[in-house]
Parts: structure tokens; sequence; C-alpha cells
């Protein structure tokens, strides 16, 4: 799905609790002292709506949380709580159907090293994928100004809808889930008609579990007196145990301050690639059109702090 918001989006960003401490690389913070630790949260609201000779709907909201300062022993550590949600519909009809619930725990998280906790619950209806569960470690480490890379092994769990799907020989549909491979066969002519077995063509949804591979190359710097902001994150996912079954993510983020201090102008654009949708005929239930294997989305928006 490559959609293009058919209005401009105001994002309402709500500092909500005063930071503490040290300065931090990724939050704008006000210092209350004696707390020796550093607090940031923000609420994201989008709501949209369109109707007569277009019906569309859409909702946005999301919540981030992130602390920063020691933790006992441990020093310079970072949590972060992550969630949102955006559910869209057109003609009545989901459009956008997604939520991700993020929770990480990094130890020196502005060092050159840092070890870290991940931990994720999500789901995306519109490939089709019901429930992914996925959570482990990892670390991250700072090569140059600006760059770092990081590994983390994961434990995951993922549940995609069932399905079924036409296979079609010499232009006659069989349906995979009545035939099986070489039990059947007739002549028509110079024709000859074959049914194919169910699983020699199609992946069957429900639930699996596995393990997995995050490798995250990042680039994020900050240029003209921290007036823009650049960060990119390039993700490669594959299975422990199938490095052809995997998942391709980029992220990149571009936040321009304006002559208003609390202004900001967002560009956030992503691209997603599954293996799973490749080469297969997977027919997405509420649009009759088969998926597929890449998805972008591109969001241009206003930011206001206060």
């Amino acid at each position: 799905m490559f959609s293009y918001l058919p209005t401009l989006t105001l994002i309402v960003l709500f500092i909500l609790t005063p930071a503490v401490g040290q300065e931090s690389d990724d939050t704008t913070a006000v210092e209350e002292e004696g707390s020796g630790r550093e607090m940031f949260t923000s609420v994201d609201v989008s709501y949209s709506q369109d109707k007569g000779n277009t019906d569309f709907l859409s909702l946005y909201y999301g919540l981030d949380y992130t602390l920063i300062g020691d933790a006992g022993p441990l020093t310079d550590t970072e949590f972060l709580f992550s969630f949102n949600r955006s559910d869209d519909q057109l003609d009545k009809e989901p459009f956008t159907d997604d939520q991700y619930l993020t929770l990480k725990f990094d130890v020196w998280a502005n060092g050159k090293y840092s070890p870290f906790l991940f931990f994720q619950s999500s789901f995306d209806k519109t490939i089709g994928l019901e429930d992914r569960l996925n959570y482990g470690l990892g670390g991250k480490v700072g090569l140059m100004k600006g760059f770092s890379i990081s590994y983390a092994f994961l434990y995951e769990s993922e549940t995609y809808e069932e399905y079924s799907y036409m296979a079609y020989t010499d232009s006659i549909a069989i349906d995979t889930n009545e035939y099986y491979w070489d039990v059947s066969y007739f002549e028509n002519g110079d024709s000859v008609y074959y049914s194919y077995e169910d699983s020699a063509l199609a992946i069957q949804g429900g639930k699996t579990e596995f393990f997995r591979h995050s490798i995250r190359p990042k680039f994020k710097v900050k240029l003209f007196d921290d007036n823009v902001v650049f960060d990119y994150r390039f993700y490669y996912k594959p299975k422990i145990d199938d490095f052809g079954d995997y998942l391709l993510e980029h992220e990149l983020k571009i936040s321009i301050a304006t002559f208003y201090e609390a202004l900001n102008i967002d560009l956030n654009y992503t691209n997603k690639y599954n293996t799973r949708y490749d080469g297969v005929s997977i027919i997405n239930s509420d649009t009759g059109e088969p998926y597929k294997a890449v998805d972008e989305n591109i969001t241009l928006g206003l930011s206001f702090m206060f």
C-alpha cells in the first residue's frame, strides 16, 4: 500500500512530563533540580474524515514515554515505552488497521557499546498479520559520528489469517483444497488437466513460532545548529533456520525546525518488504486483490511542542 494522506495531517505533540538531569540527544527536556533523571512523554493524535463522493475515515493515536538516567548500578540507561494505532476506513472497508506496542531497555545508551532488551507486540490486518510477538536481547556499537549498528536475537510468534486460493492449469480453475497431486487427470483433445496438492501451492496461515536475527544499521545526525534532524534506519530480519524467509524495513525521519520554536515540519517514510508474498498469489479477503510484497508509506505533517 502506497498511501499519501489526502490532507495535511496535524500532529499535536503534548509534553506532559518535565525532564530532569543530563541533556539528551533525542529529546528536548526541562530540568528539575534534585531528580537525577530525565523523562519525556509525548502524545500524537490525528483525525481526518471525508464524506460525499469519498467516504474516508482516518484515526491515528500514539504515546511515547522515555526515561533516561541511572538505574541503581546501571549507568546511562534508557527505557522506552511506545504505543501507536492506525485505523483507516475507505467506503466503510478497512484501509489501514495496525498497532504496535514496543518496550526497550538500553544500558549505556549513549556510549560506544550498549546492550539492550527488546519486546514488541503488534498486528497489521492489511497484510493478513493477525498477531506478532517478539522479544529478545541484543547490542549496539557506535562506529563513527552519527552511525551505529545493532544486532538482536529474537524469539518470534506470529499468526497470519487462514487462507486458500485458486490454482490455474491450462485456463481451468482448480480448488487446491479439494484436489491432490496426480490422483486425477483427464484428457480433452490435446490438453491434459492435472489436479495439484494443496500443500504444493499454498502456504496456510495460522500460528508459527521461531527465532529471528535482527540487524539494524542506523545513521542519525543533527544539522544547522540542531534545526534539522536526519534519522535513517534499515532492518534486515531473517529467520534463524531459513535466511530465504526474511523482512526488510527502511525508516526515514526528517524533522525541520521553523521560525517558531515550538513548530516543526516532519517527514516520515517507511518501506517494508515481506518475502511471504513474493511470487505467491495470496488473496486479501477485504480487497479481493493479491497481497503485495512491498508496503510504502509517506507522511508529511506538523509537530507542535509546548
